[in-house]
């Protein structure tokens, strides 16, 4: 068997591990880099103007040349620094994901041999790998801990979950999680953003705990909030307390017009009957216009990192005939994601806002990432013969390294630090 190392292997996003068998391989995810998609508001069709050498020399996707025999394309869940490269690649063979992850990833490759599979349900590559997926929590519905059956043991991807407990729409199947474990897989290949953070992620339970208090707090003056458009509990929960203080939510921006269209196919998210949702600049303008009891209004729009081309930027910029002002709240339920592009965006975003007096209420979040504890009970819940951390830089998936030394794994025999380009024999 051999794990090759094709994206994430550097920095966060751009996700692609190969799992060779034989003389066959199975790519899994087809992501872009994840400033990339700050850099552009989520709107990825601008990088079809470049050549895909150009991409690959910028590092925004990964060099899916080098995985050799590839057999099949396999999708963890829908964000797009694991979807995001699928139509710059255009992967020639089957790809398959769980019926979620299946329509996002359409709407990326229109044109893609796409299977979709239920969880726990077995799909047979070839004579010696099927794949199932297995259900997880993250900051995204239908996420999957992918298992690759092979001739030569099985592959677990873990990439990417947290243990959330309480989610309203997802529950980890712990019961999957150990019928694999009894199987004594091969190889764990397992995301290391958080590893470093000490203790457990908490649940997104904390988040709608705030929003509450927050939204109670605030007795006057327009609300507008932003969070990331794939996080469909959290849109929930927002536009929950919209619903709850009277208060007419109005949806702004392409990217959540789309997540909350297939939510509500999958009978996963639930508008309040007064809700509205624009998608176009047009559409936005003429909502904006409306707006004369600014109390009466939540405002849930796109640019929690302040992208210049979201909503909440044109906004605060003048861009829409739409003027901010003193008494106003904004709630940013998202982090700033630390690349040096979103740290820029969101501190100008956060400097224009306070110049038109406007209230603010920072990091209303919990992240879609395991913490050091979580990562620790996987790892002691599965006992892979090997490890491999991927989607991180190297302080990440060194700080990944470090956890499976405390808990008895080897270095460099047991423990695989890959770089992007590298492989390891197993």
């Amino acid at each position: 068997m051999k794990i090759s190392a094709v994206g994430g292997y550097k920095a966060v996003g751009r996700n692609m591990t190969g799992v060779s068998v034989g003389k066959e391989t199975v790519a899994i995810d087809n992501g872009i880099r994840l400033d990339t998609l700050q850099m552009y508001d989520e709107d990825t069709d601008i990088l079809a103007e470049k050549s895909i050498e150009e991409l690959i020399s910028l590092e925004i996707i990964p060099d899916q040349s080098i995985l050799k025999n590839l057999s099949a394309q396999v999708i963890s869940h829908g964000h797009l620094d694991h979807i995001g490269a699928l139509s710059i690649n255009k992967p020639r063979v089957p790809i398959i994901a769980n019926h979620y992850t299946t329509e996002l990833a359409r709407k990326e490759y229109k044109e893609g041999n796409f299977y979709s599979v239920g969880y726990n349900e077995e799909y047979r590559i070839s004579r010696d790998m099927s794949v199932e997926f297995i259900e997880v929590t993250h900051s995204i519905p239908f996420s999957s801990i992918i298992v690759l059956h092979t001739a030569e043991g099985d592959v677990v991807y873990a990439s990417d979950f947290r243990f959330d407990n309480h989610s309203q729409i997802a529950k980890t199947d712990y019961a999957s999680l150990r019928r694999i474990a009894h199987n004594h897989p091969k190889v764990l290949v397992v995301e290391s953003t958080r590893v470093w953070d000490e203790g457990k992620t908490p649940s997104e339970s904390v988040v709608r705990s705030k929003l509450s208090d927050i939204m109670e707090f605030i007795d006057a003056g327009l609300v507008i909030a932003t969070t990331f458009s794939t996080h469909i509990e959290r849109i929930q929960g927002i536009l929950d307390e919209a619903e709850k203080a009277g208060r007419t939510p109005l949806v702004m921006g392409r990217s959540f017009s789309k997540q909350i269209s297939l939510a509500e196919r999958f009978g996963i998210l639930s508008l309040p009957p007064n809700a509205q949702v624009y998608a176009t600049p047009k559409a936005i303008k003429h909502a904006l216009s409306k707006i004369e009891r600014r109390d009466d209004y939540l405002l849930l729009v796109t640019g929690h990192q302040g992208e210049p081309d979201s909503v909440i930027s044109k906004i605060a910029d003048g861009r829409f005939p739409f003027k901010l002002k003193k008494g106003d709240s904004a709630i940013l339920c998202a982090n700033t994601i630390p690349t040096p592009i979103n740290v820029a965006t969101r501190y100008v975003l956060e400097a224009r806002l306070k110049y038109h007096g406007v209230r603010i209420f920072d990091n209303v979040h919990v992240s879609g990432h395991a913490a050091r504890e979580d990562h620790r009970y996987l790892l002691n819940l599965l006992t892979p013969e090997h490890v491999v951390p991927c989607h991180g830089g190297f302080d990440m998936r060194s700080g990944y390294a470090s956890l499976a030394l405390e808990e008895g794994y080897q270095m460099n025999r047991e423990i695989h630090i890959l770089a992007n380009g590298a492989s390891v024999d197993i």
